[in-house]
């Protein structure tokens, strides 16, 4: 009867446990989305502005992407930096060594004080609000993509690769035929900066060993021809900032290779009319009115001295230089902020600088330089507050491998 009571017994209950494969499961799918949502942010950028300037790129007879590529682009981009922001979120704290570096700290603080002000004044707030949050958790979770498998940066080359092919077959013919070459992006300046930032990829990837050195060679002559086909002033003068910062060690031959592509341009220019390049170089003063970049500046210069200390509001340069973009966004900050907001906002991104150089023996010098470069080529554009634009994109990934040098430790491949 004992023995028969006992088969009757109720089992004991156990507390239910997953098992430990089903976690590593769950945080391997995280990493792949992870990794995805970095590559394709990547690849997407240029796109997002492939329809701008679009008026005056059919005047010169350039082609032009479909219309859906830069609309789907843009709406998946804003989609990514979500899902991208949410995953940042979730790693503070879970993850060794994920944390926010000085240098993504300033940058952030530099457009949170832009969305203070915008704040005040009632204006523009919700886009350096994304701009603060976007410039504060994105770089680090781009860093934990690159530190998770470095592969991806060699998924970036091909990226990079294909968007020399592209730019070349769509619009290659216009430096033929006399015209600024302005790749897929239907703007030469846009383009310009966008090489800039490709050849810091090409440079890292080189430095991670992920890519052969012909292709490397391929990628950096293509960029360096069309880069200087744009007929960029920063371009030209951030690329040659950015090769010789890599290439100082390496003087004579870098002298070498500057001489065998001038005699290259040089031959070239003998066959392809090239004044449409070097005009640009022959009066700067000259070129700067025929754009209309002079009257717009004239027109912010009166309201500046009006109000110079406090600004005159964030909208101020669609209210009283008439335009969205002022070619200079130093002008836009004193114009819509006033001095004393315009120079605590340049501190911060110049202590994101200094943050950055200061770490110099981990984060590769060029990095470096091409938050120099940027801060240059904001004198011709205003990339600093452009939230819809691919710029504001490339300065994410740069922050995100400033980030990922400064945060890793035991790493030691290259």
């Amino acid at each position: 009867m004992e023995k028969e009571a006992e088969s009757y017994r109720t089992p004991s209950i156990r507390k239910f446990r997953w098992p430990v494969y089903c976690s590593s499961s769950m945080e391997t799918k995280r990493t792949k989305i992870l990794q995805f949502l970095v590559f394709s942010l990547f690849l997407v950028a240029p796109f997002i502005m492939a329809y701008e300037d679009v008026e005056k790129a059919r005047l010169i007879s350039a082609r032009i992407l479909p219309t859906f590529i830069s609309t789907f682009t843009g709406l998946y981009r804003w989609a990514a930096l979500g899902f991208l922001t949410v995953l940042s979120i979730y790693y503070l704290g879970r993850i060794r060594n994920y944390r926010i570096t000085t240098p993504v700290v300033f940058i952030s603080t530099f457009y949170f004080m832009q969305f203070l002000y915008a704040l005040v004044d009632g204006e523009d707030y919700v886009r350096f609000f994304l701009m603060t949050v976007f410039s504060l958790l994105i770089p680090p979770v781009i860093g934990l993509a690159i530190k998770n498998d470095k592969k991806i940066i060699k998924y970036f080359i091909f990226c990079i690769f294909f968007f020399l092919i592209i730019s070349i077959f769509l619009n290659g013919h216009l430096v033929l035929i006399g015209q600024r070459f302005l790749g897929f992006l239907n703007n030469p300046n846009t383009y310009g900066i966008s090489t800039v930032f490709w050849l810091i990829i090409l440079l890292l990837a080189n430095y991670f060993q992920v890519i052969n050195k012909k292709l490397f060679t391929f990628i950096l002559i293509g960029l360096f021809f069309t880069m200087l086909f744009t007929g960029s002033r920063n371009a030209i003068a951030g690329m040659s900032l950015i090769l010789i910062i890599k290439y100082y060690n390496q003087l004579n031959k870098m002298l070498v290779g500057v001489f065998l592509l001038l005699s290259v341009f040089l031959v070239i220019s003998q066959f392809i009319d090239l004044s449409f390049l070097t005009s640009r170089f022959e009066n700067i003063f000259q070129a700067a009115s025929d754009s209309g970049r002079l009257d717009i500046w004239e027109r912010a210069y009166y309201a500046i001295n009006q109000n110079f200390w406090w600004g005159n509001g964030m909208d101020a340069n669609l209210q009283i230089a008439n335009t969205g973009n002022m070619h200079n966004s130093y002008i836009r900050f004193v114009l819509n902020m006033g001095i004393i907001f315009t120079i605590f906002t340049l501190l911060m991104y110049l202590f994101s600088i200094i943050s950055t150089y200061t770490k110099r023996s981990k984060v590769p010098l060029i990095l470096t330089g091409f938050l120099l470069v940027f801060a240059v080529a904001n004198i011709g554009e205003d990339f600093f507050v452009g939230l819809g634009s691919s710029v504001f994109i490339y300065l994410l990934f740069i922050y995100g491998f400033i980030n990922y040098f400064i945060t890793r430790q035991n790493d030691t491949s290259r």
